[in-house]
């Protein structure tokens, strides 16, 4: 209230709009992929001291099979790129964490109902796939869950490791810059499933419309919760399962 009695409108906590969003979510990609092959080189050093150009190109083309090596990227690409998710939403000059990145409690009941819905997608696509003939589980999920050692590690970093980096980073950065531009909601939601969708290359077709398809219900939640705790719990919950039916089958 100004002194004439007039009201000032007051504004929100800030946050990157859609160009600042887009550069800085470009970045963020660009070194989560530097470190998966950083972490290749590390371990192949391991493994073989004195490798040669070859090895790490055969490496490089066999890793998403390597449940194994699948695990320490994911966990060295959750720390690190969580932590450059946090200091970039921190950059913008009156940003608050928990506002950006909808750090929120929310009703037990809430979460179960999301997660609920998340397991009876991934009932229907199975079904689907076997009505189809195609395989439930892909066939690299099934070479990584064979070749991870200890197997325990894959688990954790499936189930606990890969939710916390790409919801905080899709569902959280970049969907909280996009719904506030031109895109508006339902085209942030849109864009950030698609280029969720459009990370995971080492599945088929099919199976990326299906991610797509999760991603539209994972922003759906945290647009109707405001909590970014629920989309993680999804993917959780669908990560789980599909691990669950990888050392199944």
């Amino acid at each position: 209230m100004e002194a004439d009695g007039s009201t000032v409108e007051t504004q929100g906590p800030a946050h990157w709009g859609f160009w600042g969003t887009l550069l800085w979510g470009v970045l963020i990609i660009v070194v989560f992929t530097a470190l998966q092959v950083l972490v290749l080189i590390v371990i192949l050093a391991l493994r073989k001291p004195g490798f040669s150009e070859s090895d790490l190109n055969e490496l490089l083309s066999a890793a998403e099979a390597d449940g194994t090596v699948l695990a320490y990227t994911t966990f060295v690409t959750t720390v690190v790129c969580c932590a450059l998710v946090a200091g970039v939403a921190k950059l913008k000059k009156h940003s608050m964490m928990t506002d950006y990145l909808a750090l929120r409690p929310v009703a037990f009941g809430t979460l179960l109902r999301w997660i609920g819905v998340t397991l009876g997608f991934a009932a229907l696509w199975d079904a689907i796939s076997i009505l189809v003939g195609r395989p439930v589980v892909p066939e690299f999920m099934l070479s990584a869950y064979a070749t991870a050692k200890p197997v325990w590690i894959l688990w954790v970093s499936i189930i606990v490791a890969a939710p916390l980096f790409e919801e905080a980073f899709f569902r959280g950065f970049l969907l909280k810059g996009f719904e506030s531009s031109f895109l508006r909601p339902v085209g942030a939601v849109l864009v950030t499933a698609t280029l969720w969708a459009a990370i995971h290359i080492q599945y088929e077709l099919p199976e990326i419309a299906s991610i797509f398809v999760l991603g539209l219900l994972l922003g759906a939640a945290r647009l109707r919760t405001g909590s970014l705790a629920v989309p993680v719990a999804m993917h959780a919950a669908s990560n789980l399962w599909a691990t669950i039916e990888a050392a199944i089958l």
